[in-house]
């Protein structure tokens, strides 16, 4: 289940951030299952939360929020989409999974946001980040045929709100039957 790594990957994320950032996970009851690759979920997750935590003026304290809750649909089609998960509209099923990661930090203007998954795009100083990291979420995600949609501004922090359709649990066992 992707609350499992969630959970996973927010203590981890305890262990490495420094105490004045504030960390709050959630993960609602009844989301549905996903199939998806454990390992690869984990990375996005710990991507996106990373990003989050080193947009933080001081990198010492601040606000970082996760969110897994059932979402009703297909995502939102609107200016903030960023990745399209290239799924029709009426292929999803009637529940689905939101994942969310949103921070109080520094946040991006509009040029940044078009470039936020080009491979080799950083904002960090040089030295401070290869510029693939979003690159790979961005694969990862698509592979596992999500949209993304990011919201953000300067001094407004940023939101990554992940759409993945929920696991038909017919065609999940027949896969796990082998």
């Amino acid at each position: 289940a992707l609350a499992d790594v969630v959970e996973e990957s927010a203590n981890l994320l305890r262990a490495t951030i420094p105490r004045g950032v504030e960390l709050d996970v959630a993960c609602e009851p009844g989301t549905p299952l996903l199939l998806g690759d454990p390992t690869q979920l984990h990375q996005v997750l710990m991507n996106l939360c990373t990003n989050a935590w080193q947009a933080m003026p001081d990198r010492s304290k601040g606000r970082l929020a996760i969110r897994l809750a059932p979402h009703a649909g297909p995502p939102p089609r609107d200016a903030d989409l960023r990745l399209d998960a290239g799924v029709p509209d009426n292929a999803w099923p009637a529940v689905n999974l939101c994942l969310t990661v949103s921070d109080d930090g520094c946040g991006m203007d509009a040029d940044t946001l078009a470039r936020l998954f080009e491979p080799f795009f950083t904002t960090k100083a040089p030295g401070e980040g290869t510029g693939l990291g979003l690159a790979v979420v961005h694969g990862i995600l698509r592979d596992h045929q999500a949209a993304v949609r990011v919201r953000s501004a300067p001094g407004e922090g940023t939101t990554f709100s992940v759409y993945f359709r929920a696991a038909d649990i017919e065609s999940a066992h027949a896969i796990l039957a082998g």
